[in-house]
Order: structure tokens, then C-alpha cells, then sequence
């Protein structure tokens, strides 16, 4: 499949750059008498040079621009100074026009193609070599946005401050999030969790989606087995009783990490039921 792609982009190239060179070409000849006679009053017989100088000037720009997208070190004053020179030859072949609009909508035609054609392909490049290293984020697709807007501006919020580029890695950490969130909900009410939920539980939240968002190698380590983690989790929930406190499931994972125990995120829930945690009431 991906080799099939390679040769269908190949051969795309290899049909689309003749096409853009004689466009260039063309483009460069519409334009070079125009500009030619708007410089002989202050350049004489050597006025030819400015706009043959203009158009390759152009072209040096917008090729040194893609190259350097395509090696992943854009910069975006080679685009800014290409777009100014190009916007200033369609004023000047507007102007020559003196007024009459089919005469400046032709002369300027040429131009807006050509310039619509390099962004294409810049687009292009910027896409490919984006989505090659991982820098590139995946957009929220517009479905998405229409139905679910608030949703969608809260996962689309949480992708850009996590630094977050695949879509599918942004809906598991929201899905991460709103299950975390839920606890707090049950525990300490809908709008009140905010306040009244223990700083340790705010914070493991978001060390939760940060260990979930920015996974770290480690070397592996066997889990404790199911009976050792509940005899820990009983005498730690036992004292707890002792002294009026009642834990939480964050509170119960904090303390037995303290311990020494290892235990995933996602057997919490299991440990609880398995020893009775319950939880407090709203």
C-alpha cells in the first residue's frame, strides 16, 4: 500500500512540475514587456533587467521556501518576501491595464495561478514532511466541531498544551480525563470537586494525563500479585478507618506507590471493588 502511494505521488510530481515550469514561463513572459516598458524611463536599455530579475527572484524564493519546508526548517520571511514581490507584479500589471478590468483581470491571472499552484504544493510539503516526523497536529475534523462543539474545544485545547499531534492519542486522553474527572464528580459533586476534592486527587489527575501523554521508557517490572496488593490495600484502608478517614481511590494508589507496591492506573477500580472501597457520598 504505502509503496503504491510512493509511485502514485512520483508520478504525480513528475506530471505536475512540467506543468508548473511552464506556467512560470509563461507567466514570466506575459509580464516582461509589461514591466519592461514601466522601467525604461528610469533604466533605458537596461531596463529588461528588472523584471527578469524580479521573476527569478521570485522563483530563487519559492524554491529555497520549499526546500526548506521539506527539510523541516521552514522560514517563513523567504515566504512573506516571495508573496510581496509577486503581489508587487500583479499591482504593476494591473496598473498597466489603466483602468480597464479585463485588461487587469488578465494580467493577473497568471500570477494568482502560479502562486495558487506553489501553495498547493507547499501545503503539500509541510503536510507529508509533518505527518512523517510527528510535529504535524491532526486536526479535530469539522463533523466533530459541528456536534460536539464544546467538547471538541476542550480535546482540541488539551491536544495544543500537551503538545499532542494524532487525533486518536488526543480522544484517549480526553475519554483518560473525563474518567478521572467522573470519580471526582461521584465523590465530591458535579461543580464542588473543584474545591472540595484534596489537592493530591486534583494533581493526580493531570500527572495522570501527563504519564499518559509523554510515556516514559521503563525498564520492566513484574506487578505485585493480586493477593499482595489487597492485604496492602486492607491495612492501608483499615488504618485509615481507625483514625475517621475515608480514602479515595487516588489516595489508596498515592499510598501504596509509597509502599513500594507497582500497580497500573487501570486496576484501580478492581482493587477497590476486590477490598470494598466505597465511596463518599455526593
Amino acid at each position: 500500500m504505502t509503496r503504491n502511494l510512493t509511485q502514485a505521488v512520483a508520478l504525480a510530481a513528475c506530471v505536475v512540475a512540467p506543468l508548473v515550469v511552464a506556467l512560470a514561463v509563461l507567466g514570466g513572459i506575459g509580464s516582461f514587456a509589461t514591466l519592461r516598458h514601466l522601467a525604461e524611463p528610469w533604466f533605458g536599455p537596461q531596463a529588461w533587467i528588472i523584471p527578469i530579475g524580479i521573476d527569478l527572484g521570485i522563483l530563487a524564493l519559492l524554491a529555497w521556501d520549499l526546500l526548506m519546508e521539506f527539510a523541516d526548517l521552514p522560514w517563513p520571511v523567504l515566504h512573506w518576501i516571495a508573496w510581496a514581490f509577486i503581489t508587487a507584479t500583479v499591482i504593476l500589471n494591473i496598473a498597466a491595464a489603466h483602468g480597464n478590468p479585463i485588461a487587469g483581470l488578465m494580467h493577473a491571472a497568471m500570477p494568482v495561478l502560479f502562486v495558487t499552484v506553489i501553495e498547493g504544493i507547499r501545503h503539500l510539503i509541510r503536510r507529508w514532511v509533518g505527518l512523517a516526523t510527528g510535529t504535524r497536529r491532526e486536526r479535530v475534523p469539522l463533523s466533530r466541531w459541528l456536534l460536539a462543539p464544546v467538547s471538541s474545544f476542550m480535546l482540541w485545547r488539551r491536544m495544543v498544551l500537551w503538545n499532542v499531534t494524532s487525533y486518536p492519542r488526543g480522544l484517549q486522553l480526553e475519554y483518560l480525563h473525563l474518567e478521572a474527572v467522573s470519580a471526582l464528580h461521584q465523590a465530591h459533586g458535579r461543580w464542588l470537586w473543584r474545591w472540595k476534592a484534596p489537592l493530591s486527587e486534583r494533581t493526580a489527575v493531570r500527572l495522570q494525563l501527563a504519564g499518559a501523554a509523554f510515556p516514559t521508557p521503563q525498564i520492566p517490572q513484574q506487578q505485585d500479585s493480586d493477593d499482595q496488593l489487597i492485604q496492602a490495600a486492607q491495612a492501608i484502608v483499615a488504618r485509615a478507618e481507625q483514625r475517621g478517614v475515608r480514602l479515595s481511590q487516588m489516595d489508596l494508589a498515592a499510598q501504596l506507590r509509597a509502599q513500594g507496591h507497582r500497580i497500573a492506573n487501570e486496576r484501580l477500580r478492581w482493587l477497590a471493588t476486590a477490598i470494598g472501597l466505597r465511596r463518599e457520598p455526593v
